[in-house]
């Protein structure tokens, strides 16, 4: 009794198997010759050399199952991939290196499954020839999708750990101006007025008056530096004191007039490292307005709703085209709109920017507020 021949899905299936092996080699001797990477760099651990035809295999059980259960197959390879992932992670990689890797893989095995359709013993059905083709290439799309969000992780975890030691130094340095450097100019005022009291020539006591007038401002001075570097308000009282106080001090320094709205928030405190970086993306916000825009308002608005914190920052300035800024010769202030949204993005929140030439600029900052977490601020 004869058997039936297999469908050509099965055929790709078990050839996927027995090439899975050579398909990796040549994968890998690809990378090396025609995309000059090492393959030491792109397989950095002995282990990951089982790990590719692990997920290959995987692939051919992937190519059998019905549709409904595709999303339940496709599991099983994010499952595996997930372990690849963390072999590479400390590597150094890419997101553009790992995403040439697997179009690489990708077209591998685009060739494998023609060289099987010319081996297949009969006429293939088109319509499994197509889910073939389909499924083979989702699964280098999944590999690379979950290594470069791998990558991704990594690289947050490691920006978050810099911006948190960023923020303790500024603390520290902030407490030691405070404390040492406030200290010492204080003293030095005393001991100008003590000398201004005392028998002194007119001249003498004209110079006296400069110094203390110069030692005054350095006072001052160093009280803003101590502010600017870490607002002793957005420890205590949260970030919407926080924010008053920066508008405020910003306007009577610099002439613009300010003003703040607050909407949804009653005393609540948010997670530090809300607090902190949306602080953080508003003071820079106002440094490029004095820079840039020649404005002469500013509005600030900062709200709650459900599980998001929004703070909007407009000027009536001059505006902008913010596609040309971002290629602009001016890498202060590219790279200052770029570090904005890296901050926001590591909260996994959003930054917008609107802006025309001539009628102003808004800024629209949104980050997650997990529930569980809106009293956490002050604790932490």
């Amino acid at each position: 009794m004869n058997q039936a021949a297999p469908t050509f899905e099965q055929f790709a299936a078990s050839r996927l198997v027995s090439d899975r092996n050579l398909i990796t080699a040549d994968w890998v001797d690809t990378l090396s010759a025609q995309l000059s990477v090492d393959p030491r760099r792109v397989l950095p651990h002995h282990d990951l050399l089982d790990h590719i035809p692990v997920v290959l295999a995987r692939a051919a059980d992937f190519l059998l199952v019905p549709d409904p259960e595709k999303l339940r197959a496709e599991q099983v390879v994010t499952d595996e991939m997930r372990d690849i992932a963390r072999l590479r992670r400390g590597q150094g990689f890419g997101v553009q290196e790992i995403i040439r890797e697997f179009d690489e893989l990708a077209r591998l095995l685009d060739a494998a499954a023609l060289r099987w359709l010319d081996e297949y013993p009969g006429v293939p059905d088109p319509k499994c020839v197509g889910r073939v083709f389909g499924r083979l290439n989702r699964v280098p799309l999944l590999m690379g999708q979950i290594t470069v969000g791998s990558v991704e992780e990594e690289r947050n975890s490691l920006l978050r750990q810099l911006a948190l030691a960023e923020e303790e130094e500024r603390l520290r340095l902030s407490r030691e101006l405070h404390d040492q450097m406030g200290q010492l100019v204080t003293a030095l005022l005393l001991g100008l007025r003590t000398l201004q009291h005392g028998p002194t020539s007119a001249e003498q006591s004209a110079t006296i008056a400069e110094l203390e007038k110069l030692a005054d401002r350095i006072a001052r001075e160093v009280q803003q530096l101590a502010l600017d570097l870490r607002p002793p308000a957005l420890d205590t009282l949260g970030l919407p004191a926080a924010l008053e106080n920066l508008l405020h001090e910003w306007s009577a320094r610099n002439g613009i007039e300010t003003d703040l709205q607050s909407i949804g928030i009653t005393g609540e405190r948010f997670p530090a490292e809300v607090e902190t970086t949306l602080y953080r993306v508003a003071q820079e916000g106002l440094t490029n307005v004095l820079k840039h825009a020649r404005a002469s308002h500013v509005s600030l608005l900062i709200e709650r709703r459900g599980g998001t914190l929004s703070l909007i920052l407009e000027d009536n300035g001059d505006g902008f085209e913010l596609e040309e800024v971002l290629v602009a010769p001016d890498k202060a202030r590219r790279l200052g709109l770029r570090g904005m949204r890296e901050r926001v993005a590591r909260l996994g929140g959003s930054l917008e920017i609107e802006s025309s030439p001539g009628v102003g600029t808004c800024l629209f900052i949104r980050a997650p507020v997990p529930a569980g977490e809106l009293a956490t601020g002050a604790a932490q």
